[in-house]
């Protein structure tokens, strides 16, 4: 019996066929879409009744019972440990080192002579000016004579007065000359390494060694500008050196009269005695500067903070809901933060499960914290 012959597609039913497909697929998956997202309306509608009814679609929560306290704001930034005063030995003029007077880490007082540059010829021009004030003085002294007796001229006698002033002047400049091949220390302190021997030619650009006066040391440091109205003069800090777990005083005694405009913080700097030279310039120190104490403060744990793009905002516990609320940050501690604007005394800020809960969701609160303690401000 003959086989009846199977139907052949035509080349030009294949992509009609395919359009075909290809519209069913769309429409199965838009109806699998839009089946999907009724079944999760219906169950969210039943699930806010059942979160009114504290059914399982609540998600559970822990609290911190917000209480006013104390606050005492300290804020913690570094500094560099300073020279009460600090110069690098250079010479005012080139020359060859004839003397070094000073020995390596050794106090000197002002006005010692710690460096000397040959000035030879300088003496010898300086001998050579002496002796010509000396004949132009016994000059004057005889044309003084004869002008008193009316025997010469006012105009004579000027001109011989004014030679003598000419070779003082001259005198004075050699000496200042000589001067400068004389360092001498310009305070007392304690001079440093030696960065040259004698012998040695050396110009102004040639450091020699250095001087430090350290018996008292200064701390240079910097704080945000919006602490400005909290600090002052006179006012007392606290600071350690790396090494020493010690806290050390000392006093603010100059601020800078402007704010860094790439940093927006303000300089400032505070002295403090040093006895036995214990800190040495150059140190990194760790600085605490104490502000005023707020009274009826309310601090919350960082991790109940949820950055916005304008700021923060934290959820509160409001009747059975999570309730967003935007507020306003002030300093930080390690593990709290101070809150300015937003939330009032005894709201519960929602501290766990931040990433599940919104505006207006049901939420069971399963816990409630609260934890005074005294706070400073880390920065």
């Amino acid at each position: 019996m003959p086989t009846a012959p199977i139907p052949v597609l035509s080349e030009k039913m294949k992509p009609v066929i395919k359009r075909i497909i290809a519209a069913v697929v769309v429409v199965l998956v838009f109806g699998l879409l839009i089946w999907n997202r009724v079944q999760s309306d219906g169950n969210n509608s039943g699930g806010g009744d059942a979160g009114a009814r504290g059914g399982p679609s609540e998600v559970s929560v822990t609290g911190y019972l917000v209480l006013p306290e104390s606050f005492r704001e300290t804020i913690y930034t570094t500094g560099n440990v300073l020279a009460d005063e600090e110069i690098y030995i250079r010479p005012e003029t080139s020359g060859r080192i004839t003397g070094i007077y000073f020995e390596e880490d050794s106090e000197v007082r002002a006005g010692d002579l710690l460096v000397k540059l040959n000035d030879a010829e300088l003496q010898q021009e300086l001998r050579r000016i002496s002796y010509q004030i000396n004949l132009a003085r016994i000059r004057e002294q005889r044309q003084k004579e004869l002008l008193s007796r009316n025997a010469i001229a006012q105009e004579d006698y000027d001109m011989v007065l004014n030679e003598l002033n000419t070779l003082k002047a001259q005198s004075d400049r050699v000496q200042a000359q000589i001067d400068k091949m004389e360092i001498r220390a310009p305070f007392d302190g304690i001079v440093g390494l030696k960065e040259v021997s004698v012998g040695s030619f050396v110009s102004p650009e040639v450091i020699i060694s250095s001087l430090q006066k350290i018996d008292q040391i200064k701390i240079d440091f910097s704080i945000p500008e919006r602490f400005r109205p909290s600090v002052r003069r006179d006012q007392q800090i606290r600071f350690r050196i790396e090494g020493n777990e010690d806290y050390l005083s000392a006093r603010i005694y100059a601020l800078q009269p402007r704010v860094d405009r790439e940093t927006r913080t303000l300089r400032m700097r505070a002295i403090a005695p040093n006895p036995e030279n214990r800190i040495l310039p150059g140190a990194f120190a760790r600085v605490e500067v104490d502000l005023s104490e707020i009274d009826g403060a309310l601090l919350i744990p960082s991790q109940a903070l949820v950055p916005e793009m304008t700021g923060f905002s934290v959820f509160v516990y409001e009747d059975g809901k999570a309730r967003s609320r935007e507020v306003q940050t002030s300093t930080r501690t390690d593990r709290k933060v101070l809150i300015t604007e937003g939330i009032s005394a005894r709201d519960t800020v929602i501290t766990t499960g931040l990433l599940q809960i919104r505006d207006g969701m049901p939420v069971r609160l399963a816990d409630v914290q609260r934890e005074i303690e005294d706070e400073v401000t880390a920065l």
